[in-house]
């Protein structure tokens, strides 16, 4: 008995070490703060939603970017895949809004949970909440985008 507590506390020494390696790794990293995400997000949300020139959109993200909009669909890859996914999208929507409620922000990567409302050119309205997870690189861009909403009542408003 007293060999397995020694072996278990032995156990749970290495795995404190180990997550105190993890996070002097990642502050050595680049870490960004929860204005500069909320700044990033906030141009994002507006250029994916209001913003006429649907060119603007994709250059947030990094020239091989990704964007899984939502978690579940193919995955877009590079800003002229994202593009056109936005071109398609904002054919249906003729404008929209959103709120940023909460930012949770580790390193490189955010968790934003989110709500757009967003008014069809047909005259329907329609609310998504929703929660991003934006994965950046060292210039501010975005390397990968992962949306997680809802999916089925947005179809059945769009189709």
């Amino acid at each position: 008995r007293r060999a397995f507590w020694k072996s278990y506390k032995l156990q749970s020494q290495l795995e404190t070490v180990r997550f105190k390696e993890v996070l002097i790794s990642k502050s050595r990293g680049m870490t960004m703060n929860e204005a500069e995400v909320r700044q990033i997000v906030t141009s994002y949300f507006q250029a994916a939603l209001n913003e006429p020139d649907t060119s603007i959109f994709p250059t947030f993200f990094t020239p091989d970017g990704i964007l899984e909009d939502p978690v579940g669909m193919p995955p877009l890859r590079g800003r002229e895949a994202i593009r056109k996914f936005v071109e398609a999208g904002r054919a249906n929507i003729e404008r929209g809004t959103f709120e940023i409620r909460e930012i949770f922000v580790c390193g490189n990567e955010s968790a934003v949970r989110w709500t757009i409302e967003a008014w069809t050119k047909k005259g329907q309205h329609l609310t998504v909440n929703g929660v991003g997870n934006f994965m950046f690189d060292e210039d501010r861009k975005l390397r990968h985008v992962r949306e997680f909403f809802d999916v089925t009542m947005l179809l059945s408003i769009l189709s």
